[in-house]
Formats: structure tokens, C-alpha cells, sequence
């Protein structure tokens, strides 16, 4: 039931940025994040009181799908604020703030069951979630500038919209990000980063009834494993920024005009993959070989800082490559790598017990070193001749 639950929250995070990342492009992203913290606090509080399983998987879906706005529209948002050079750094903070709360969350969702009862982590979450809302609506100011279109409320000659009118506006293109990935350029980028992403889930989503199994851990012990990972994320994440940033000033100071192609930011994302590879076999043999139960965590800290390193540069190329509709770029990028993270976390257990620990995690180094290795030089050396050979992307990519 708990991987259900995880795959049902996953899903929802995968399938519904792809329709908030056109309506913040079209809306703004004020409303869009208003809108969505205020319904993720209604169906948080439900999952609280609830009684009822069914209601209570609706309203964890519910949860994913208004909970999932901030990722991929903040990205966005750092594309209408930041420029070229500063955006790597940005990018690499959004990103650790994404991945600081599930880093955390077990952790202290462990104690709070323990000592509260299991509905306290929803009223907790219903409080901050309540104040975020108060805050958004308080002092968030809208970063999406549009000088050649009306405005969501209003004519240009200060004049309010009708509903009619306001009903029109709303009109945008849903499947955007779908019709994305199956650009070649986006199709190739994502993968890579979306299998090692699902790799990283099998992991996450078997390592409290692995370490329960082998080593004897209690309930809030295993919720401190959770820490091994979220600092191999932090890590991960601040060095991709630094990595990004020094790129590009590097080849902006090679290039005799100034400009930087946005390829030039996605090479060092090769960088990960020894790191990935070594954490995947690490962690699979230790456990095999049951040493310590240290050493396998050190391989779990190497995994999460491969693969968030990874997201971070990827991810960043999305939005330089597709820079005026970075939002949707990013709804790409996250549908395919929570799609991989649900169908992991699904299969993980008949994996683990079909091919054991030392063999399924060697899988998954083999696999990723593939996609790794034939779909990023593929990007590198002929993105641009596809990007601009394809015409309905062609003016709207860097």
C-alpha cells in the first residue's frame, strides 16, 4: 500500500505540470501559484480527518497534481528574472529546495507518527501549506512579462474583461510539453536523466524494508537514512549550479561575440555518470555482501549525487535550449522522470527479488551508462541543426 501511495503521488506530479506550465505562460505565474497552494491546503486537510481509503487516495492524487505547480513553473520564473549567466546558480537552488523536503520528510514524518499519530503530518502540512497561500497572495508579484498581449483582467485601455473575454484568454495548449518530448532534442535529453531518475526511486522506495530486512532497524531509524540521500542531493545540486555558471562564463569569454549556444552548458552532465555508476554498484554489493551497515549508505550518498547533479545540468539545458517556453520545457522534463520514478517504484520489489541486490543494482549501472553515453554526445553535436530544422520550435529555442 505504501508504494502505491507514492506511485499514485508520483503520477500526479508527473502528468499535472504539464498543464500548469502553459496556463502560467498564458496567465502568469501569480495565479498559478495562488491557485494551486490554496487547493493543495483544501486536500491536504482531507487527507487529515479522512476515514475512508478511496477518499483518501483521491485526495493524495489531488495533493501531487496542486503540489507539483511550484516545480516546473519556478522554472519559469527564474527564466523571466534571471539572465543567462546567473540562471545556472538559480536553477541549482530551485532545485535543492525541491529536494530538501522529501530528504527531510521521512525523518520527521517518522517522529510525528510515532509520537503524534499519522494525521498530524497532514495537519502540519496543512499549516504550512495555509501559510504559503497567505504569503503568495500577500507579497508575490508577477514575474511573467507580456508587452504585445492584454492582460488576464484587463484591456490595454484600463477597461475590465468580461468573463466571456477572461474565459477566452484562458484558452492555451495542454499538451504542449507531451508534443515537446517528442522532439528529438528534448526526447534525447530527458532520457537519460529520467531513467537514472527511476533508478534512484527503485532505490528510495525498497530502502526502509531493505535495511528493516537485513539490518534490524526500527521506525525512526530508518527515517535517518533518508539524510545519506538529501545531502548527496544538496551536494549534487550546488556544485551543478557552480558548474553551470563557470561554464558558461568560460565559453562566453572564448566566443568573439558574446553569445554562448545553449549546448555548451550540457557537456559537463557526463561528469555524473562514474559517480552514478559507482554509487549503483556500491550500494547493490555492500548490501549483497552485507557489510556494515554504513558502507552501503555511502554508495546511496554517490547515487543521489549523480543523478541530482544530472537533473540540475539537464534540466537547466532544457530551459536555455527552449528559453520562451522554459515553463513547458520543465513540465517535459518532469513528466518523463516521475513517469520513470512511478513505474520504478511499482517494480521495484519484484526486481530486488528476481535478480537480488548486487545484480539489480549493476542493471541499473549498465543501463544508465547506455543512455548516458549514446544520448548526450547526440544532443551535443547536432541539437542546434535539429532545433532549427524543426519549424514549430525553431524561434522559440536559444
Amino acid at each position: 500500500i505504501m508504494n502505491i501511495t507514492i506511485a499514485l503521488y508520483v503520477l500526479a506530479m508527473a502528468i499535472a505540470p504539464l498543464f500548469w506550465s502553459p496556463l502560467s505562460e498564458r496567465i502568469g505565474r501569480r495565479w498559478v501559484y495562488i491557485i494551486s497552494m490554496a487547493i493543495y491546503t483544501i486536500t491536504t486537510i482531507i487527507c487529515g480527518i479522512s476515514k475512508n481509503l478511496v477518499l483518501f487516495f483521491v485526495m493524495r492524487v489531488l495533493q501531487g497534481v496542486f503540489s507539483s505547480a511550484g516545480m516546473t513553473v519556478g522554472g519559469g520564473t527564474i527564466a523571466d528574472l534571471f539572465m543567462a549567466h546567473e540562471r545556472g546558480k538559480i536553477m541549482s537552488l530551485l532545485t535543492l529546495g525541491t529536494v530538501t523536503g522529501p530528504a527531510i520528510g521521512p525523518l520527521v514524518g517518522g517522529y510525528i507518527a510515532k509520537y503524534l499519530g499519522w494525521r498530524w503530518i497532514f495537519y502540519i502540512c496543512t499549516i504550512i501549506g495555509g501559510t504559503l497561500f497567505l504569503a503568495n497572495v500577500c507579497f508575490l508579484g508577477e514575474s511573467l512579462y507580456r508587452p504585445n498581449e492584454d492582460s488576464f483582467l484587463s484591456q490595454k485601455n484600463g477597461t475590465k474583461k468580461t468573463i466571456k473575454e477572461r474565459l477566452a484568454y484562458l484558452k492555451f495548449d495542454p499538451f504542449r510539453g507531451l508534443a515537446l518530448l517528442l522532439h528529438p532534442v528534448a526526447l534525447l535529453t530527458c532520457l537519460p536523466l529520467s531513467i537514472s531518475f527511476g533508478w534512484f526511486y527503485f532505490l528510495v522506495a525498497i530502502l526502509s524494508p531493505t535495511y528493516s530486512e537485513i539490518y534490524h532497524f526500527d521506525q525512526g531509524s530508518l527515517g535517518l537514512l533518508y539524510l545519506t540521500g538529501g545531502l548527496g542531493n544538496i551536494f549534487g545540486a550546488l556544485i551543478a549550479g557552480f558548474v553551470l555558471d563557470r561554464v558558461y562564463m568560460r565559453l562566453r569569454a572564448k566566443s568573439k561575440d558574446g553569445t554562448v549556444k545553449a549546448e555548451g552548458r550540457l557537456l559537463p552532465v557526463l561528469f555524473c555518470l562514474p559517480v552514478i555508476i559507482a554509487g549503483n554498484l556500491m550500494y547493490g554489493w555492500f548490501i549483497h555482501a552485507r557489510l556494515h551497515w554504513f558502507a552501503p549508505l555511502v554508495g546511496y550518498f554517490l547515487m543521489s549525487l549523480g543523478t541530482m547533479y544530472g537533473n540540475v545540468i539537464s534540466t537547466s539545458y532544457l530551459v536555455e535550449a527552449y528559453i520562451q517556453i522554459a515553463a513547458s520545457a520543465l513540465s517535459t522534463a518532469n513528466f518523463a522522470r516521475n513517469l520513470m520514478a512511478m513505474v520504478f517504484t511499482l517494480i521495484s520489489v519484484p526486481i530486488r527479488q528476481g535478480l537480488g541486490d548486487g545484480w539489480a543494482y549493476t542493471l541499473s549501472a549498465l543501463i544508465s551508462f547506455g543512455v548516458y553515453i549514446i544520448c548526450i554526445p547526440i544532443v551535443y553535436y547536432y541539437a542546434e541543426r535539429i532545433r532549427n530544422n524543426t519549424p514549430s520550435y525553431a524561434h522559440k529555442t536559444n
